[in-house]
Parts: structure tokens; sequence; C-alpha cells
């Protein structure tokens, strides 16, 4: 039994990291170190005089539960049928799996072939948009925008960028800033990153001949996946607000320079209950003072949470009481 564990990045938006357990016929996700998703693959039995009756497309995964070990496995419902036992059998061999490797996490990433919205005048990477793990997933994308994420336009505010009455949020105004650099009519282009950072460039879409096969240095790609330099200053400054905003996520990149990562994690103080649901994942902590600080804000938060539902679900009971209703 051939078992993988690796991470790849959950991209356009960035927002965080999948850890997975992959075997050959299931494979178990995490994107927070605890709580773990199971999956099995179904396969459809095929006719012998027709082999080509079913295609890759044809198995899809089969949400077996979810898993943690303060909770133990939660089946889900899974409808019978003549495989219902093999499904079944694949499922508690993943699950016996997950809880050996679960602890070791974060893996290490594997997603090296990474999809860049280039720069309209210079060709250079502006902002990443996907990445694969291998080259056989590479594809032909045809809609070719770097996007806020709808997380980003209902929490993200800038410091100093004042929105007019009809310019959206600040989400839309990073969408406009970053896909006005890369054109009316933009491009894209897939590299192949080493170990060393320098990228190799692959296939791309409205792209020229000659721009394959080039080799870039480490430097020209942005390490915050968005290009950060501009020559406008409320505009850098948007942009580096928005850096701040995704810091906790940020934090789970494993080629942060210890300067870049505590300073990513000092913003991340902000954002408590983000930090302390993804800290298990961070490949190295620079500061601990700032995730300790951030976890303990967490708690306390957590803590005056419970104690209000609590105190809503005991003045509740009373009102139902006073009024004459049961209460379950």
């Amino acid at each position: 039994m051939d078992i993988v564990c690796y991470s790849e990045r959950i991209l356009n938006p960035f927002r965080g990291v999948m850890n997975v357990i992959a075997l050959d016929d299931a494979e178990a996700v995490t994107t927070d170190g605890v709580n773990w998703s199971l999956y099995v693959r179904d396969q459809f039995d095929t006719a012998e005089d027709d082999p080509e009756e079913f295609t890759q497309i044809d198995n899809p995964h089969i949400r077996f539960g979810t898993w943690s070990e303060e909770s133990g496995l939660k089946r889900a419902p899974v409808l019978p049928s003549y495989h219902y036992r093999e499904i079944q059998h694949k499922g508690e061999r993943l699950l016996e799996v997950v809880r050996h490797y679960a602890a070791d996490v974060p893996f290490e990433f594997r997603d090296y072939y990474e999809l860049w919205l280039l720069e309209q005048d210079t060709h250079q990477p502006l902002a990443l948009i996907d990445s694969v793990c291998c080259d056989r997933d590479i594809y032909d994308n045809d809609l070719l925008t770097w996007r806020a994420g709808n997380l980003c336009r209902s929490q993200f505010r800038s410091e100093v960028a004042n929105l007019a009455d009809d310019s959206g949020t600040h989400a839309d105004l990073l969408n406009r800033l970053i896909n006005t650099r890369a054109g009316n009519r933009p491009s894209a282009q897939w590299f192949l990153r080493e170990e060393n950072g320098y990228g190799y460039g692959l296939k791309g879409i409205n792209l020229g001949e000659h721009l394959v096969g080039r080799e870039m240095s480490p430097r020209l790609f942005p390490r915050m996946f968005v290009e950060e330099h501009w020559e406008n200053s409320t505009d850098a400054k948007l942009v580096s607000d928005f850096i701040n905003w995704m810091s906790p996520w940020l934090l789970l990149l494993d080629f942060l320079k210890d300067p870049q990562r505590e300073s990513l994690e000092q913003a991340a103080r902000q954002h408590a209950l983000l930090v302390d649901k993804l800290h298990r994942l961070y490949p190295k902590i620079v500061e601990e003072k700032h995730i300790k600080a951030a976890r303990v804000e967490a708690m306390l938060r957590k803590t005056q949470q419970n104690n209000r539902q609590e105190q809503d679900g005991s003045h509740s009971s009373a009102y139902n009481t006073n009024h004459g209703w049961r209460t379950a």
C-alpha cells in the first residue's frame, strides 16, 4: 500500500493549505491539522468487452466521514450498494493510516507547478492564481482573473484607501488594481519552481512562444503571491494592508525568511481566532510571544462567547417557563 503525505496551497484566492494523506484509492485532507475529512474512490466494475466504458471522471470520491483525535470517527451517510462493503473497507484502512500520520503535519509542499498571472508590459509574474502537484494536471485556464475573495470583500479594510460611493469594497479595489496591471488581454504562464526558488517557464495562455523555456530568478516571483511594488504609495499601502490581513494564512508557508515571518506573526495578532485555528500547521515560529498572545486572546473570546450563550439560554428557559411553554 503506497502512502503519500504532502501539502498544497488553496488558491485564487489564497486561503490556506491542505495537508493530504493519500492512498491509491482513498485520501484524507485537513486545513487545520485537527479535523480530517476522509474520502474513498469508488471503483466501478468494467465490462471485459468494453474496457474504455469508464474513465477517471467516472471514479468519484465518496465522503467516508470526518475524524479528529478528540471526537473520533463520524461516518458520513453512504447509500448501500453492491460495492458498499468495499467502500467501508477502504475507509477503515484510510482511517488507520490517518491515525498513524496525523501528528506529523505539516507535510512538505508538493504543488511545484504554479500558474502566474503576468504583468502586461514586462511579462513578469504579477499574482499567483493556481498550482498543481503533477505536470499532467496542468491545464489551460480561460479565466485569467486574480480574485481577492468573498471573505476579503466582507472583512478586509485598508487604513489608507478611501472608498468612493461607487467603488465597492477594498477587495474590489484590489481586484481592479491587480487585474488592470495584467491588461485587457491578460496572459498567464505555468512555471516549474525548483527548490532554490528558480522558475522554469512552461506553457501559457495568451503567451508569446519566446517566453516558453525561460528561467527566472526567485526574486521575480512575489513571495506573498501578489506584486508588492507599486509607483503609487496608496496602491502600495493597499496591497501591504492586504498582505497583513492574510498573515495567518501566509504563516503556513515554509519558504519565509525569519524577518518576513516575524513581521507576519506580529500582524497576525490582530486575527486571534484564525491564528488559534491554524497554528498547529505553522512550520516555524520565530517569536513565540506573538502567537501565544493571539491564542490567549482567542481563548478569552471563546470563553466570553460561551458565557453569553449560556446566559442567553438561561434567559430563554426562564422566559419559556414564565409563559407556561414546555422546553425540551
